[in-house]
């Protein structure tokens, strides 16, 4: 069975703490609605929010160089 959409972008925003303003400049999705939706605080956070986030969060790591 696999993990539902929100459950996963919930545990790999987590993972990600700390990073979170530059996860929202890259998606555009606000840093305050990701901090609320790690809070639970959003009923309905809508497949393409999450799809948006699941992908940027799914690529590598940017390290300075």
């Amino acid at each position: 069975m696999s993990t539902p959409l929100d459950v996963e972008v919930r545990e790999a925003l987590e993972r990600k703490r700390g990073a979170w303003r530059q996860v929202a400049a890259d998606t555009g999705v606000s840093y305050s609605w990701i901090s609320q939706f790690v809070r639970n605080k959003i009923p309905n956070p809508g497949y393409a929010t999450l799809v948006r986030l699941r992908d940027e969060l799914a690529k590598p790591s940017k390290v300075a160089a």
